[in-house]
């Protein structure tokens, strides 16, 4: 809330003008939450979690293979991912701009027209093609374009992400990358239609004391193709199989359980004592059991899982069960 309207509530409580049961009301009322049908959501939570995950391991990649070139402490981490329309992403840049153009590739053949832009902020920019060129990184407020050096310069950057990017992708799907162009006019990328969604993933770059934000965008296009590889080859749909077949599946298996050992033991009864009386039992004693004499059943348990019911007796000289039925 903004500091007018605290006052103007705090107002209308001095003045008793609130009207606290239209207030209960309206916050006990059920929770609605707006959904824009002109522009539905393209991407479900979990397609947005594995983005995180990717490119949560990309960015600690790349954070290593910075610090290693610039000689300097390199952190990034992923502030958030979510999901807007091109024309948002587009309108929130400057019209001067560092953006990376990668293609995306599937077993050596373009996904197509698909790719993905990577935007880095000017200062961290500046920053890193100073320490590049054996600067401290101090000299990253600069108003102007970039030059023909500095092109290639950062073009050498961003080949560096190739490879980091299909690492990224490997532990669930191979996607092979390639740097399109670099484009330093935010007017000028009109490659993806304004009303498109896109998936934004917002990195925070810390290079030493400086911080900066790079930002990934991926096309809901170019991700319905990878979502929808990666489903083929990841998520199995339940089939159903021939009876014939099943049936015979069930025969083996338990043909495989007929030599398995079982704990078969016939149970006489059961009682409950004291621990005193435990303890004072001696040779002779006689402990009394809930079965009644006239019972002549007894359970039988496999496993310790009651399975028959049965009668005790003798054979060969040796104690036995008769079965009677199955519980």
């Amino acid at each position: 809330m903004s500091q007018q309207q605290i006052d103007e509530l705090l107002g209308n409580l001095q003045s008793g003008n609130m009207d606290f049961k239209e207030i209960e009301k309206t916050t006990s009322g059920p929770k609605v939450k707006e959904y824009d049908f002109m522009s539905p959501k393209k991407f479900s939570r979990e397609q947005l979690k594995l983005l995180d995950n990717v490119f949560d391991n990309f960015s600690r990649m790349f954070s290593l293979q910075l610090a290693s070139m610039l000689r300097v402490a390199c952190q990034m981490e992923i502030l958030q991912v979510e999901e807007e329309e091109y024309r948002e992403f587009n309108n929130a840049l400057n019209d001067s701009v560092l953006v990376g153009v990668i293609g995306m590739y599937n077993e050596a053949k373009r996904i197509d027209g698909k790719q993905i832009l990577v935007e880095m902020s000017r200062p961290i920019s500046f920053s890193i093609i100073d320490r590049m060129l054996g600067g401290d990184g101090s000299g990253y407020q600069m108003e102007r374009d970039y030059t023909d050096i500095e092109l290639s310069l950062l073009e050498y950057l961003f080949k560096q992400m190739l490879g980091l990017l299909k690492n990224a992708w490997g532990n669930y799907i191979e996607i092979d990358h390639k740097l399109e162009m670099i484009e330093t006019n935010s007017r000028m990328m009109q490659s993806i239609q304004p009303d498109e969604s896109v998936a934004i993933v917002v990195i925070e770059m810390t290079i030493d004391d400086l911080k900066g934000n790079m930002n990934i965008c991926l096309p809901a296009s170019s991700l319905e193709e990878i979502f929808r590889i990666f489903n083929s080859k990841y998520i199995r749909l339940p089939r159903r199989d021939d009876p014939e077949v099943e049936k015979k599946r069930k025969e083996t298996i338990m043909k495989g359980l007929q030599t398995s050992p079982l704990c078969v033991s016939a149970l006489l009864g059961k009682t409950r004592i004291t621990l005193k009386d435990f303890l004072s039992l001696r040779p002779g004693d006689i402990v009394a059991l809930n079965t009644p004499v006239e019972k002549n059943e007894i359970i039988v348990n496999v496993e310790e899982i009651p399975w028959f019911s049965g009668i005790m007796g003798t054979k060969k000289k040796k104690y036995a069960v008769k079965i009677n039925k199955t519980l």
